[in-house]
């Protein structure tokens, strides 16, 4: 590709090479079609093959198509869609998998969708996703507006304690930050998160696109986050939770929330993904749900869509 040719925010994290790199997919596994009219790229489709099976989002929460114009024409997004089965098809390829991004990403991800679903893809998961649109500020505006009357009120409070909230830069505060993370998912009766040697390696790789933050009070731990970023101008929180003894009168999570905010806003971000709230069957999270939505998410969905190609 060319200068001309740059995909928007980037492209996405998942559909890199490093990333792929990071996961040790062997080159052969990997697969990529470019969809050109007039030798004009149009946008991309990354995935990765086992056993006869393209996902797009391997090993990643999500992929999907990547364009170079917010504002494609109908036409050209079809073309993409229709030719990368063809394309899937002269490689011997069984089925597809698209984990696809939520809409807020771009205004083309509604058309994306709707080229999959017209070319036969079914949905085969929903997850209830939310987000902040920190384009709702206003130049200089305060992120306490985004908040519930509850939340901005804890929130308040907070700030006025000794709470402090840092990026990790050492192998040791990194394993501080993983331990909350691993701690607070087997608290909540979850599987274990991503490794702390997989988060080293990724911070290591991507320094300036994955970046664990450890939220200490009177320079206690209480709470950890790990956020990528996944297009140059939108951040997805990877994982979060507190330490379960924290001994805090409120849980550390509204201002860490609410210090992810700022964080976002201060390096360029237009959105935060604050990621699924819906368990891995699809089924609601109404706790998860309502917090997030108190920090100023909205709802949208994230799903998977897949297609025979036989």
């Amino acid at each position: 590709m060319t200068s001309l040719d740059r995909l928007l925010g980037g492209g996405l994290l998942f559909c890199d090479a490093l990333f792929h790199d990071l996961n040790d997919v062997p080159p052969t596994a990997r697969w990529r079609y470019e969809h050109r009219v007039d030798d004009r790229l149009v946008g991309v489709l990354d995935g990765v093959v086992s056993d006869g099976v393209l996902t797009s989002g391997h090993s990643a929460p999500f992929g999907g198509v990547d364009l170079v114009r917010d504002d494609p024409v109908l036409e050209d997004v079809v073309g993409l869609v229709a030719g990368a089965r063809a394309s899937m098809v002269a490689c011997g390829l069984r089925s597809v998998r698209v984990r696809c991004r939520p809409a807020e990403y771009s205004p083309a991800e509604p058309m994306i969708e709707y080229a999959l679903l017209s070319a036969g893809y079914t949905v085969e998961h929903c997850d209830l996703n939310q987000y902040v649109d920190l384009r709702r500020l206003a130049p200089d505006g305060d992120p306490m507006t985004l908040l519930g009357k509850k939340r901005a009120r804890d929130v308040r409070a907070d700030l006025r304690l000794p709470f402090r909230l840092d990026e990790v830069v050492s192998a040791a505060d990194l394993a501080v930050c993983s331990s909350i993370l691993d701690a607070n998912r087997a608290a909540h009766g979850r599987p274990a998160g991503l490794p702390l040697e997989y988060l080293d390696r990724a911070r290591r790789a991507l320094p300036d696109r994955v970046r664990p933050y450890v939220l200490s009070f009177d320079g206690r731990p209480v709470a950890a986050a790990v956020v990528y970023r996944v297009l140059d101008d939108v951040d997805l929180l990877v994982a979060w939770g507190d330490a379960g003894d924290h001994g805090l009168q409120r849980s550390p999570m509204n201002l860490l929330a609410h210090r992810l905010l700022e964080r976002s806003i201060a390096t360029g971000a237009r959105l935060l993904d604050l990621g699924p709230s819906s368990e891995k069957d699809g089924t609601p999270n109404f706790g998860l749900a309502h917090f997030k939505r108190s920090v100023g998410a909205a709802p949208g969905t994230r799903k998977v869509l897949v297609a025979s190609l036989s």
